[in-house]
């Protein structure tokens, strides 16, 4: 690995460490993503105040040329708030260092060569795609009529008033709107051209020798456009019998087109309503990072939250059952009434962004299949964990994207063998995986610059942080795993080892194992 290479790795793990970057980013994401953040209500607040406040002093420049005493330092304060708030969205809008890690991570552990020109690639690829968005574009749109130099520039004016859009959650629903009805408005304003361009037409060739009012082609398409939506300004008024009957088929046609307009603005305001309701749990959902969805809540998914819940993880509960969410949301839980095997439902809730796994736990072979063949379609790195009901159906799971597949009646046979033949052992056993003890196993990877690489394993200290090495997973052409090593034993980079201790003393460890090589 080269000088270059080996600092750029550094540096990600740096800030993969950093707990100040962290709180920093998220900070930022409070104040600018998330939508019930009481932070965020004030800064919108205050962004919709300078947007209107600065397109008003920026129209009364217009024919004010000298301005105000005032006006240039508001412009230049307005100016100086909307690229600070571009490049910190800008900033927040991917993770570079995660992203350099997973593909860094990524060829180390499939011993495959990593190239640093094609992560800074993938890297820059990602930020585009937010450069291009169309908010993006209308945030640096409505920052170039602050440059008095360019003064066409000012045109640009009209994208302080779009950027509203950014910070009013009813244009934000109304833009939704027309974003989901898109074919049917498009194929309405098809419909009304052709009805326009026909009445216009029309309108032209038999009024414009009789009617003094229309002279030209633009006049008969101002008339038609008036007259089918039912305005009326009566400024031009058909004088002969052919272009009344035009008048009256045009206000015909545009009260049909209002009409069908209308019904689908509302019936889809009235479909929004739900998604409003539900859009407080999405919120709660977008707050969250590294969390873990469980897709059903019956016996099995209930255990495991409850397990992981008093673990302190983070977990977000699907389930097309209410009165079992209701009963997960009683127990402090997240949940969502929804059909798991849905992608939309599952890129919602941030499958292949934040959340980091996803445990399949229906009662049903074939919907924990089609739940696993969807994760895995949004997300290549997202560890699947999947629920077998029938173990002649396992191999499925596999071969649809699952990480790990356990069938619940084996462990229990498993479990229920293992108490008659060895009652103290199970007990021992039931003791960890209850977690009565508080005691949990956990795995440490040595990365390429981990502090405690190359060392023996007396270096872990583990007595002192009152920790226990069951054992190391070392990656080579042949794996191989070394049972309680003896104290001299030594570590290499990407050895996997398997801790057993208490969860804080185990973070501990792993925080000195990031850490230290930066010191």
């Amino acid at each position: 690995m080269n000088a270059i290479t080996s600092f750029f790795v550094r540096f990600a793990y740096y800030l993969e460490a950093s707990e100040t970057y962290h709180r920093a980013k998220e900070f930022c994401r409070t104040l600018l993503e998330y939508q019930h953040s009481k932070l965020k209500f004030y800064f919108d607040i205050f962004m919709v105040f300078l947007v209107v406040i600065s397109v008003l002093f920026l129209l009364y420049e217009v024919k004010h040329p000298d301005g105000l005493i005032y006006l240039d330092d508001f412009i230049q304060f307005s100016l100086v708030i909307f690229v600070i708030e571009y490049l910190l969205r800008f900033w927040i809008s991917s993770d570079s260092h995660k992203l350099f890690l997973e593909r860094y991570e990524y060829a180390i552990n499939n011993n495959l060569p990593f190239s640093l020109t094609r992560a800074i690639l993938a890297i820059l690829k990602k930020k585009l795609d937010y450069v291009i968005s169309p908010l993006a574009i209308i945030d640096l749109l409505a920052i170039l009529p602050s440059f008095r130099p360019l003064r066409f520039l000012r045109i640009f004016i009209l994208f302080r008033i779009f950027k509203l859009f950014r910070y009013a959650r009813s244009m934000k629903t109304f833009t939704a709107i027309i974003t989901e009805k898109k074919f049917e408005l498009f194929t309405l304003a098809i419909f009304a051209s052709f009805v326009i361009f026909t009445g216009s037409s029309a309108i032209y060739i038999f009024e414009t020798q009789q009617n003094p009012k229309i002279n030209t082609l633009f006049d008969a398409l101002y008339w038609a456009i008036v007259t089918m939506g039912t305005v009326g300004y009566g400024d031009i008024v058909p004088v002969t019998t052919e272009g009344m009957v035009v008048a009256m088929l045009l206000i015909i046609f545009g009260v049909a087109t209002i009409a069908f307009l209308t019904s689908i603005i509302v019936s889809s305001f009235q479909s929004k309503l739900v998604e409003l309701k539900e859009s407080r749990t999405f919120a709660d959902v977008d707050k969250l990072e590294n969390y873990i969805v469980i897709c059903g809540y019956g016996r099995v998914g209930e255990v495991v939250a409850k397990m992981l819940h008093e673990d302190g993880y983070k977990l977000v509960i699907i389930d097309n059952d209410e009165n079992k969410i209701k009963l997960a949301q009683q127990r402090g839980l997240i949940g969502i009434v929804a059909d798991a095997s849905k992608s939309r439902i599952l890129g919602e809730l941030g499958v292949g962004k934040r959340a980091s796994q996803i445990i399949c736990a229906t009662n049903s072979d074939e919907l924990n299949v089609f739940i696993t063949l969807t994760a895995r379609s949004l997300s290549k790195k997202i560890i699947i964990i999947a629920r077998v009901i029938k173990n002649t159906h396992k191999k499925k799971y596999f071969l649809a994207g699952a990480n790990y597949a356990f069938s619940a009646d084996e462990t229990i046979g498993l479990m229920g063998a293992q108490y008659i033949t060895q009652p103290i052992s199970y007990a021992a056993l039931d003791e960890m995986l209850t977690e009565n003890t508080g005691v949990i196993f956990d795995i440490l990877i040595l990365h390429e610059h981990a502090y405690f690489a190359n060392q023996p394993v007396e270096a872990l200290n583990l007595s002192e942080k009152r920790l226990m090495l069951f054992g190391i997973l070392r990656k080579e052409e042949t794996p191989s795993f070394q049972f309680n090593p003896s104290s001299d034993f030594m570590l290499h980079h990407h050895d996997m080892l398997i801790i057993m201790g208490r969860k804080h003393h185990i973070n501990s460890l792993r925080k000195l194992n990031d850490q230290g090589n930066m010191r």
